[in-house]
């Protein structure tokens, strides 16, 4: 079987306005029958006439929706962090307590990594990102990348108005708190072992060593 798109179809299959123009979703459909293979199968053993079957649709319906399966793979995985990137955690000023606001982040990323299709995703990435960069690609652009950013238009904010660490770079700041909660308590997770920390606990410290300290 082949993954090309059917030979009548324009190589440009389908902009991202037809997708929203879809009343019987039909896109939502594709969506969880491609998640439900990719996590199952693999993204290699999966093909586009699996994918088609399986939600059911036409091929050419499939590609009228998404031209290729990088471009499936990188929806999926933007839904999968649609509940975040759609409505960042972070406020657009910072008046009130930031250690408020990053505690409620946290909690934002811990209801996002208890979803069920999460760490599985990760998982698949982590494991045939070498045979398909896209994969990672994919997952950088869709997650990790927009909710880096808003992490560091949060600290840029605070730094100017003095609640960062003193002499703290706030882009280093956003990926040193990132590191600081997912290392402990995210990637133990992902590997499948207990974890070892207490998550109140790890989180003040980590906010400690982000913020300005209290006057």
């Amino acid at each position: 079987m082949t993954d090309a798109p059917p030979p009548s179809l324009p190589a440009a299959a389908s902009p991202p306005s037809a997708r929203r123009r879809d009343p019987r979703g039909t896109a939502a459909r594709i969506l969880a029958a491609a998640r439900a293979l990719f996590l199952e199968k693999g993204y290699g053993a999966t093909s586009m006439d699996a994918v088609a079957a399986a939600a059911p649709v036409s091929k050419r319906t499939l590609y009228q929706h998404f031209e290729s399966k990088a471009d499936l793979f990188a929806a999926v995985i933007d839904a999968a962090w649609s509940h975040l990137t759609r409505a960042p955690p972070l406020p657009a000023e910072t008046a009130g307590c930031p250690r408020a606001v990053l505690r409620a982040y946290v909690e934002g990323l811990k209801d996002h990594w208890d979803r069920p299709d999460v760490i599985p995703l990760l998982r698949l990435v982590i494991a045939e990102a070498p045979r398909f960069p896209e994969l990672s690609q994919a997952y950088f652009a869709a997650g990790k990348e927009p909710i880096v950013k808003a992490l560091h238009g949060y600290f840029s904010t605070l730094a100017r108005e003095g609640r960062l660490a003193p002499g703290a770079d706030p882009e280093l700041a956003a990926a040193q708190f990132m590191g600081a909660i997912k290392e402990p308590l995210f990637w133990p997770r992902v590997l499948g072992v207990p974890v070892a920390f207490d998550a109140e606990a790890t989180v003040e410290r980590a906010i400690a060593a982000t913020l300005a300290p209290e006057g």
